[in-house]
Parts: C-alpha cells; sequence; structure tokens
C-alpha cells in the first residue's frame, strides 16, 4: 500500500469545523462531494483520492480498508483538526465506518451514504462487471455505469444525443484505478463492525439504487442510535436537486455534533 504522504488530499478551503471525507470507488472527493464543498460554506472539507484517483498513484497491493481508513484521519489531522466527522459515499461509508473503530480519538460523527455495509452477489455482480469491461477496454463500460448508477426514470428522460454526451462524460472521469477499488467494493463486510460504533450517525439511503441494493445500504442503520433517512426513487448518483437536498440534511446533522 502507498505512504500517507503518497495520497492526494482535498481541502476544500471552506470556513469552520473540519469534516473528513472518503469517496466512492471510481469517484474522488471533488468529484463526489462537491454538492457538500460548495454548498456548506461554513465547514471545511478535506479528504485523500484513493490510489488511481486524482494525483494517488496506483498501488501494487489489493486495497485495504485500513489504509484507506487511515488516510482519511490522516488528512483530518494534517488539517489541523483532533476531532471531525467523516462522510463516507458508497465504498467511503465502510472505510468510515473502519475510520471511526481505529481511530475512536478522532472521529466524532459518520454520515454514510448509498453505502456498501457488505458485499451479495448482487454488488459483486456489479463490480465484477466493470473489472472486466475495464480489462477488456470496452467501450462500453462508461454506458454500464450511467445504466447502473442512473433510475429509470432519468434514463427515459435523456435524448439519445443527451446520452451519447453523458456517456463520453463518464469514459473520461472514470480513473485509472478504478478497478482496484471496485476489487475491494466487492469484498467489503463491515457489517459486523457495525455495533461498535458509539459516535452519531447519519444513514441516507437511495431508495432506486441499482448499483449497491438500498436493502444493503439500510443495513447501517442498525448503528445504535442511527437516523436513517431514505430519498425515495434516488439513484447512487444523486440528481442536482437530490444533491441539494442531500446537502442540506448533511449541513442540519452536523449542526447536531458536539
Amino acid at each position: 500500500m502507498l505512504s500517507g504522504s503518497q495520497y492526494e488530499v482535498v481541502d476544500g478551503g471552506g470556513e469552520g469545523p473540519v469534516v473528513a471525507l472518503a469517496h466512492g470507488a471510481g469517484g474522488g472527493v471533488r468529484e463526489n462531494f462537491a454538492p457538500l464543498i460548495d454548498g456548506i460554506g461554513e465547514r471545511r472539507f478535506v479528504g485523500p483520492y484513493w490510489p488511481g484517483s486524482g494525483d494517488t498513484p496506483r498501488s501494487g497491493a489489493p486495497l485495504e480498508l485500513d489504509a484507506l481508513a487511515d488516510a482519511v484521519v490522516a488528512a483530518g489531522v494534517s488539517s489541523g483538526a483532533d476531532r471531525f466527522p467523516v462522510v463516507g459515499l458508497s465504498l467511503g461509508a465502510a472505510v468510515a465506518v473502519t475510520a471511526a473503530l481505529r481511530h475512536p480519538e478522532h472521529v466524532s460523527g459518520l454520515i454514510l451514504t448509498v453505502g456498501v455495509a457488505r458485499a451479495d452477489v448482487r454488488v459483486r455482480a456489479a463490480t465484477d462487471s466493470f473489472r472486466a469491461l475495464a480489462a477488456a477496454g470496452a467501450p462500453e463500460l462508461a454506458a454500464y455505469v450511467l445504466r447502473a448508477c442512473s433510475t429509470d426514470e432519468q434514463l427515459r428522460g435523456l435524448s439519445p444525443e443527451d446520452a451519447e454526451r453523458i456517456i463520453a462524460d463518464v469514459r473520461a472521469a472514470i480513473p485509472p484505478g478504478a478497478p482496484e477499488q471496485m476489487e475491494l467494493a466487492g469484498r467489503v463486510d463491515v457489517t459486523g463492525l457495525l455495533s461498535a460504533i458509539a459516535v452519531p450517525t447519519l444513514v441516507v439511503v437511495g431508495g432506486g439504487d441499482r448499483l449497491i441494493p438500498p436493502d444493503i445500504e439500510r443495513e447501517f442503520g442498525t448503528v445504535r442510535g442511527a437516523r436513517v433517512i431514505e430519498y425515495d426513487g434516488a439513484g447512487h448518483i444523486f440528481t442536482p436537486p437530490e444533491a441539494t437536498v442531500w446537502a442540506a440534511d448533511v449541513a442540519d446533522f452536523l449542526h447536531t455534533l458536539p
């Protein structure tokens, strides 16, 4: 695995208390969390890019939750904070849970959005398909991602021209390290850790998610005292209106933390 100094760390530059970010497989800090970084100015958002995303080099070894969790906490501590909440999205939700257990002295709360609590056959089918298409250099990979991360309602509203434009954008945005990140997502299981979480937790579920099934996302709700919000019909990637609601819900939850 990489040393901490090899991770590209994003500092959103906001003022106020630090919030650490753990992004999703095939995503990135700015790419996944722009609604929070841009929409919640009273917080300072920081977080690392996983190996193979952003300017973080790819890893020569399989990725592990422990190392990614350590990198997230290191980003928060390096920003000058001692205790801070962690927002995890998709794979990042499992990373955030791991961070809370490995570094209880630093993690003060969790916000787990469209998260992978465990990889069942449905999740593994999705991650294996992604990796196979990527390994083959298949141009259809971007179309697969679009379908997996969108809802039927969203797709029905696209013209052929819009779909082609979005597919081209997706193709350009997939980071080189996405296959390794998807490999980790395909073997995640943090359900045995959830009963040990002892910090305030917000769980956000995409009710129409086709990449990570909503029932898998809801399993994070077994954290003691967790608050669960479900966006009916939302896919794995939120629409702009959904992202605005998400940012507001995150901001409200952050205000409840000590």
